[in-house]
C-alpha cells in the first residue's frame, strides 16, 4: 500500500479501523495498536488496556514508555500496589517506614539528605538521581474511593514540580543507595504518607476509567492493545 507519509496515513486513518455496536473485544491486527477510538453513541467501556513498553508490570515496576488512560486490572488498589500505566503513581510508589527514634529526629527536624526507608523495594531503574518526587496520603487509590491529597508544603513537604524555567521547583532524589532507601534534596516530614516518584512517562493522580460513560461524538487518542465497548457504536483506528 502506497502512502505519502505517516502523519497523512495517521490522520485519515489508512492504517486501518474496525467498527463495532456489540461488546465485542477489539484487537488490533500483528504489529499494530488501536490508537484512537471514535464514541457513535453513549457508550461505557469496560475494557481499554494500554500498551506497555516493558517486561515489568504492576507493582513490580514501570514501563518504558508513555502512560494512557486505562481500564484494565483491579480496582480499589492503593498507591503502593497499584499499576504503573494509569499516571496514577507514578515510575514507584512506597510509604515511608514508621521511623524509629534516630529517624523521627531527622523527620521532625527535617534535616537535608538524612536516609529515608522505603517499605517497598523500587526495582531497578524506576528510582534515579534527579527524580522528582511527591508525598501523598498512602491509602490513596486507584479509582478514586479514596482520592489522593498531596502534601505541596514548601517548608516540609513536596511543592508540585515545575520543570524547567526561572520558578523551577520540587524535590528530588539526591541518592538512592539501595533498592529501599533514599535521600532528597529538601526536608520532609511524614505522616500515614508515601513517596511517588515520577519520571518521563509516569505522572500522578489519574486513575481507572472503569464506569465511565463516554458521549456520543467523542473520539479519544493513545495506545492499546485491546478494547471492549458497551453495545453501542464505535470506530477503533490503527496505527504501528
Amino acid at each position: 500500500m502506497g502512502q505519502n507519509s505517516t502523519e497523512v496515513a495517521y490522520g485519515f486513518g489508512q492504517l486501518g479501523s474496525a467498527y463495532t455496536d456489540v461488546e465485542n473485544i477489539i484487537v488490533p491486527p500483528t504489529d499494530h495498536v488501536i490508537v484512537a477510538i471514535q464514541f457513535l453513541a453513549e457508550n461505557t467501556p469496560t475494557l481499554l488496556t494500554p500498551e506497555k513498553l516493558t517486561t515489568v508490570t504492576g507493582s513490580a515496576g514501570a514501563g518504558a514508555g508513555p502512560s494512557y488512560i486505562s481500564i484494565a486490572g483491579t480496582g480499589n488498589v492503593v498507591l503502593a500496589t497499584a499499576e504503573s500505566d494509569q499516571n496514577f503513581r507514578g515510575a514507584h510508589a512506597s510509604a515511608i517506614l514508621t521511623p524509629g527514634a534516630a529517624e523521627l529526629a531527622y523527620l521532625t527536624t527535617g534535616a537535608v539528605g538524612q536516609t529515608i526507608t522505603l517499605t517497598t523495594a523500587a526495582p531497578v531503574g524506576t528510582v534515579r538521581v534527579g527524580q522528582y518526587v511527591l508525598l501523598a496520603n498512602t491509602a490513596a487509590d486507584n479509582d478514586g474511593s479514596t482520592p489522593m491529597v498531596l502534601d505541596v508544603s514548601t517548608t516540609d513537604g513536596c511543592p508540585i514540580p515545575i520543570y524547567s524555567g526561572p520558578n523551577k521547583t520540587g524535590v528530588r532524589v539526591t541518592s538512592h543507595p539501595t533498592t529501599t532507601t533514599v535521600t532528597l534534596d529538601a526536608p520532609i516530614t511524614t505522616s500515614s504518607q508515601s513517596l511517588i516518584f515520577l519520571d518521563e512517562h509516569h505522572g500522578a493522580g489519574g486513575i481507572t476509567a472503569a464506569s465511565q460513560v463516554f458521549p456520543s461524538g467523542l473520539t479519544i487518542y493513545g495506545r492499546w492493545t485491546a478494547f471492549k465497548p458497551s453495545a453501542a457504536g464505535v470506530i477503533c483506528y490503527f496505527g504501528k
